[in-house]
């Protein structure tokens, strides 16, 4: 699956299928604990969120925070990528990072052909930026609020272990971001369309049209009459028709983004008040539906998410077989029995762990396995460092792959609607399909996530030795 990127969904199905039989005919596993782990209330929030998105590109929503992006940029690159990347990170506060990719997805698109830049550093870039600030606060994204829901990791902690550390962060990806766009990724669409080289003689001159040739009134027929449309008066609307269709379209444009701040508000509460995000988000959905001018069917049939809900369904089924084999858990404990009481050496165990968890699988099983070990743990290493070392290294693992975070797959199945919309040229279609190349993927994202990693190692031992 690393190296057939193309074909992840299909590797990941089979490899899911193939444990299964294992575990049924070895009993090592029950088939219904596996299934107990089902991400329903993910792929019902990827479900409505696509139904959102849809209907913000419909209403032009996203060409207006282009155009502002673009407006306050003034054309600078650097500026541009600043404010692309500080808003994504910024909205990542406040929102899950599902939403926040499908959101910019067609953003980054559009304002790297703006730019005339690599379309890798802008879309990686957005999906580590929606990492960063999803795991700066407790409600953010899925792994912050397992740690404040199930451990005392509060909301001072938050700000004080992991806050500060993102923020410093995403200002080191800015800076990366314009740093790898200029001078590793030099191939833009101007130095491409340089470097074709044809024979122009092989261009066939185009011919000059006919000359007009006027229809002499003889030839026309004497009963062929005028159509009834040309002598027909076409009457302005009156004002207060005019008022009422300006009425109609704000109502089409202001109802769905109340609904979906309603939307992010109930995401975002509803873990702490012992409700599933799901009953918020189908609420929500149904609404849009209602609201919509278009029929739920033909809405529904124009969203193109199902390998992406298919592909994460299956990494989350093989993610709760290791769990339930203990495979993880095993190895993880083998690894710590040789740090002994030694507090540095336990946080970078751990660090290291969940990035490597997180980088294979995702995010949701590297908090659940290594959750309970940490909770363990927290009296040798004292003021709750240790989760803050998990948090760590789960943002570091999630920016390494396109699967490693659940906002990758919908950047790629994103990437493609956008592809298949034909809204660019040949020319450039190469540039952006160069997203599903795994080699120029990893490329930016590799040694950004070792830069992470190796910070979060700096900056938890200082924390352990200011104890």
């Amino acid at each position: 699956m690393i190296i057939f990127t193309k074909y992840r969904l299909a590797i990941a199905v089979l490899g899911l299928s193939i444990v299964l039989i294992y575990g049924s005919i070895t009993g090592n596993f029950k088939l219904d604990s596996i299934l107990k782990e089902f991400p329903t209330e993910i792929i019902i929030l990827i479900f409505v969120l696509s139904l959102f998105t849809k209907n913000f590109e419909n209403l032009g929503v996203f060409d207006c925070i282009k155009k502002w992006m673009i407006n306050v940029s003034k054309g600078k690159k650097l500026v541009g990528l600043s404010i692309l990347i500080f808003t994504i990170y910024f909205l990542s506060l406040f929102m899950n990072n599902l939403t926040v990719i499908l959101l910019f997805a067609f953003i980054c698109i559009e304002l790297a052909i703006h730019f005339k830049i690599s379309i890798i550093p802008i879309l990686v870039s957005a999906i580590i930026a929606s990492n960063i600030g999803g795991a700066a606060l407790p409600w953010a994204d899925t792994p912050a609020v397992i740690l404040t829901l199930y451990t005392d990791f509060t909301l001072l902690d938050f700000m004080s272990k992991l806050f500060i550390p993102c923020f410093f962060y995403i200002l080191i990806l800015i800076v990366y971001t314009y740093f790898f766009s200029n001078k590793i990724y030099k191939a833009t669409i101007d130095t491409k369309k340089s470097n074709i080289s044809f024979d122009q003689s092989l261009i066939k001159p185009i011919p000059p049209p006919p000359p007009h040739k006027k229809k002499l009134p003889h030839l026309q027929p004497k009963d062929k009459k005028p159509l009834p449309h040309k002598n027909k008066k076409i009457h302005p609307l009156s004002k207060n028709e005019a008022n009422l269709e300006n009425k109609k379209s704000k109502n089409d444009f202001i109802l769905p983004i109340i609904l979906f701040l309603l939307l992010i508000i109930g995401v975002s509460i509803a873990p702490f008040v012992n409700l599933s995000i799901a009953y918020i988000v189908m609420f929500c959905g149904s609404i849009l539906l209602l609201i919509n001018k278009k029929t739920p069917e033909d809405v529904i049939n124009t969203l193109t998410i199902l390998d992406s809900i298919t592909f994460i369904a299956a990494l989350f089924l093989i993610s709760a077989v290791l769990e339930a084999t203990g495979t993880l858990t095993i190895a993880i404990d083998y690894i710590l029995s040789f740090t002994g009481t030694n507090s540095y050496l336990i946080v970078i165990i751990i660090l290291i762990s969940a990035f490597f968890i997180a980088t294979f699988l995702s995010a949701g099983p590297a908090a659940a396995t290594l959750l309970p070990i940490c909770t363990d743990l927290s009296p040798l290493v004292g003021d709750k460092i240790i989760y803050a070392s998990l948090a760590l290294g789960i943002l570091a693992g999630s920016s390494m792959l396109p699967w490693s975070a659940t906002g990758g797959p919908i950047l790629l199945a994103e990437t493609s609607r956008f592809l298949k919309q034909g809204k660019i040229t040949e020319d450039y279609k190469g540039e952006i399909n160069s997203i599903f190349n795994l080699k120029k993927y990893i490329s930016f994202s590799i040694p950004f996530s070792t830069i992470i990693l190796f910070l979060s190692g700096i900056i938890l031992c200082s924390y352990i030795y200011l104890l």
